[in-house]
């Protein structure tokens, strides 16, 4: 399974396709969007905070998908374990285990 970056549940469908669940769900999507463009800041530093964000929030589809996109971008190794390990200095242990864990296996 993806990121929400994705911008899709499986089969592009809403986990709720009743109601207004998929306008919804498509309206999210484009803040999503519009949130991760670079604007005053720029796409690799966005993309920095993606991988803090996705370990402090413990997504494992979130950081193996912001973890390739960050090296098809050209970050090290280093860059990407900067970003990590500043998630785990807000996050305590349980951050740090989810990030070790998952580190340089994308």
């Amino acid at each position: 399974m993806g990121c929400c970056e994705d911008h899709s549940g499986p089969g592009g469908q809403s986990a709720n396709p009743g109601g207004n669940a998929l306008e919804t769900q498509e309206e999210f999507q484009q803040f999503m969007k519009a949130a991760a463009a670079p604007g005053a800041l720029d796409a690799r530093t966005k993309r920095a905070i993606a991988i803090a964000l996705s370990v402090l929030a413990r997504c494992e589809p979130c950081l193996k998908t912001h973890i390739k996109k960050a090296r098809e971008m050209g970050f090290s190794q280093e860059e990407i374990d900067e970003a990590g390990w500043l998630a785990v200095s807000f996050g305590g242990c349980a951050a740090m285990m989810f990030f070790n864990g998952l580190r340089q296996t994308t």
